[in-house]
């Protein structure tokens, strides 16, 4: 009887395993088995953080808080667009308002294949930069990836471009 118990406690406490689609709704899985995936621990701020993974140019990630390490309260995917080396004075709205190009917008939708979801448009955002729209083949749903800039450093004029979509719990 005492076994009984315990094989169903352990079989009821037992989570999913990881899906790596940030477009589904499955948010009870396995952190445990994120970790043994391999990720990179990213702060996002405030005691959060992403468990991001390792490799490709998309890059899903699962999010949780600090005190509760086994709840995940939002998900999401970096996607690395290219490199810009800008020499010179910055101009950061023009920065912000380049658009992907045709062989990008290839290389995105091979990715985003696997979770039905195509390129449909890019869009230019309320502050001036731009955002790539993106839709669900079957659902026909929409979804809005943004587009990030993160500088290498201060001092250099090399910023990375990726994509950025987030979805909450």
């Amino acid at each position: 009887m005492r076994k009984s118990i315990l094989i169903f406690i352990a079989l009821n406490s037992c989570k999913p395993l990881p899906t790596y689609n940030a477009f589904d709704n499955k948010f009870n899985i396995s952190m445990r088995e994120v970790v043994k995936d391999g990720c990179d621990t990213i702060s996002a701020g405030c005691g959060w953080f992403n468990l991001r993974q390792k490799e490709g140019r998309l890059r899903n990630y699962y999010q949780i808080y600090v005190d509760d390490w086994n709840n995940v309260v939002a998900k999401g995917f970096d996607y690395f667009l290219d490199t810009l080396n800008i020499k010179g004075e910055k101009d950061y709205d023009k920065i912000r308002s380049l658009k992907i190009s045709n062989k990008q917008i290839t290389e995105l939708n091979s990715e985003l294949k696997r979770y039905g979801y195509k390129f449909l448009d890019q869009k230019l955002g309320e502050y001036g930069s731009n955002y790539v729209q993106i839709i669900n083949e079957i659902s026909k749903e929409k979804s809005k990836l943004e587009i990030q800039l993160n500088w290498k450093n201060d001092k250099d004029s090399i910023i990375y471009r990726e994509l950025n979509y987030w979805k909450e719990k």
